[in-house]
């Protein structure tokens, strides 16, 4: 009896724990807060209570802020002739489907896909209602399937007929508020900026004046360490400071003739692909200096290995350049041949990722894609 005794407690025991800690909600929360998203989703079934803490926004942002979105999962692609995400990219080795009905559930006319951002999504869309002028705007969260719209900057676009330029500025190492920048054209060349923030819901008073150059591409720009950044085909370019709302200069790279491939940051670095040309796959990426003084070469990438012998001299895309925790890690993510592949910035080792021919020009056999980064986060909008 003793013996059965001692079974009987033995067997009580880890259910009496569990009710413990199930009933202590602040326990409970500190454990949550440890697991990673995908699971952590998956645990709003167990209960009403589990499902009304893990989609309460303080617990999000205590959980981003626990749990940063440093690492993309994977990238939408977007090619240049459609509007909407036709593939993922998967970079970690976890299931995931190929293709994606993206956020369908909104039902919203010409919905696409205008930046990502550090696991939010900046996203327009058109609308036939007049007093809108034409176009919505969302920031999304892809992870949760949570969107905000966006309003228009008061009685500015009805006085300017050209479109106006988002961009979304968020970091959440840095703030768990988010900023809108917009730049919208006064006149030829000369745009003025307005900026919304998450904080107070509302477009700021300030009319910044901002005069873009010939030389430099305002729609290609990148947003890194706070800062919105262009490229520019002359020797200097420019970037604007969202936290100082000021414009500075930004040097570009001696690349005399060559070719930019390559634009876009990670981890709070710059970089910049410059070669002779997209058909010749050797190239080096530049890094822009902390103290954005210069530019240095950061690697030099030669991927002519990764052709396959049969195929086409096709342009190579690159996708992404993602620098991880360790730098043995980082890799570089393109498109060549009608594959996504994968290479090690370290080892120089290959491998690939999925299988682009499906969205291949017929025309050309080549169709470059806009890539956006997709992280894993429960920050609420």
């Amino acid at each position: 009896m003793m013996r059965d005794g001692k079974l009987k407690r033995s067997c009580y025991v880890p259910s009496s724990s569990a009710e413990v800690i199930g009933n202590n909600l602040d326990l409970v929360t500190e454990i949550l807060l440890r697991v990673p998203v995908k699971p952590l989703l998956k645990f709003k079934c167990v209960s009403k209570q589990w499902i009304s803490l893990i989609s309460d926004p303080k617990f999000c942002a205590s959980h981003t802020h626990h749990q940063p979105p440093t690492a993309p999962s994977a990238l939408f692609l977007l090619n240049y002739l459609a509007s909407s995400p036709q593939l993922i990219v998967p970079l970690k080795n976890e299931p995931m489907p190929i293709t994606m009905p993206f956020l369908d559930h909104l039902n919203i006319p010409g919905f696409c896909i205008d930046q990502s951002c550090n696991g939010l999504l900046l996203c327009s869309s058109t609308c036939l209602d007049s007093t809108d002028l034409g176009y919505w705007f969302f920031i999304c969260n892809p992870t949760t399937n949570h969107f905000k719209r966006i309003s228009h900057p008061v009685h500015k676009f009805d006085k300017f007929p050209h479109p106006p330029l988002l961009c979304l500025a968020f970091d959440p190492l840095k703030s768990f508020n988010y900023k809108v920048v917009c730049f919208y054209q006064v006149v030829s060349g000369e745009y003025q900026i307005d900026v919304y923030s998450s904080e107070t819901g509302s477009w700021g008073l300030n009319q910044i004046p901002f005069v873009n150059p010939p030389p430099l591409k305002i729609h290609e720009w990148v947003f890194c360490n706070d800062a919105i950044h262009w490229c520019s085909l002359e020797e200097n370019s420019q970037y604007f400071d969202v936290s100082s709302e000021s414009v500075n200069i930004l040097p570009m790279p001696p690349r005399g003739k060559l070719d930019i491939t390559y634009f876009g940051g990670s981890r709070g670095h710059l970089h910049m692909g410059v070669g002779i040309s997209r058909l010749v796959l050797e190239f080096d990426i530049w890094e822009l200096k902390e103290d954005y003084s210069g530019w240095f070469i950061k690697y030099h990438l030669d991927l002519h290995s990764m052709r396959r012998v049969s195929a086409n001299r096709c342009p190579l895309s690159v996708l992404s350049l993602i620098r991880a925790e360790k730098e043995d890690e980082s890799t570089i993510v393109f498109a060549v041949d009608g594959r996504a592949m994968s290479y090690n910035l370290y080892d120089r080792r290959s491998k690939m990722l999925c299988d682009l021919l499906q969205e291949t020009n017929p025309y050309s056999g080549y169709l470059k894609f806009h890539a956006y980064e997709y992280f894993e986060t429960l920050f609420h909008v």
